[in-house]
């Protein structure tokens, strides 16, 4: 559902739930605890944590692919460079797409 930051804990001045709202596919919420939470594809459609972050949705699969112990560090984006990155992703998919059906149009 999640992986929980450990040795990155981030002291509040007190513990702080809210209503539930919304969460998505890399939401980084902040339980009483401290340490943060990135939600991954199997976690809750909502929840009453903080949110103090995303993670943008082009580096969701390198956080999806991390092992225990792995390091993390955020960056901050700006929205227009998210949507910058991600649209060159899809470039180089459909470049590599494209050399692949080419590939094997032609017959091996």
């Amino acid at each position: 559902m999640g992986y929980r930051l450990e040795d990155a804990e981030i002291a509040l001045s007190e513990p702080l739930e809210m209503l539930s709202e919304g969460t998505t596919f890399g939401t980084v919420q902040l339980p009483p605890g401290g340490a943060p939470i990135v939600l991954m594809a199997d976690a809750q459609t909502t929840g009453g944590y903080p949110r103090v972050a995303e993670v943008i949705t082009v580096d969701l699969p390198i956080v999806a692919q991390l092992k225990p112990g792995d390091r993390l560090r955020f960056r901050l984006v700006s929205v227009d460079e998210a949507q910058a990155e991600y649209l060159d992703r899809e470039g180089d998919l459909q470049q590599a797409k494209a050399a692949i059906t080419h590939r094997f149009s032609r017959g091996s």
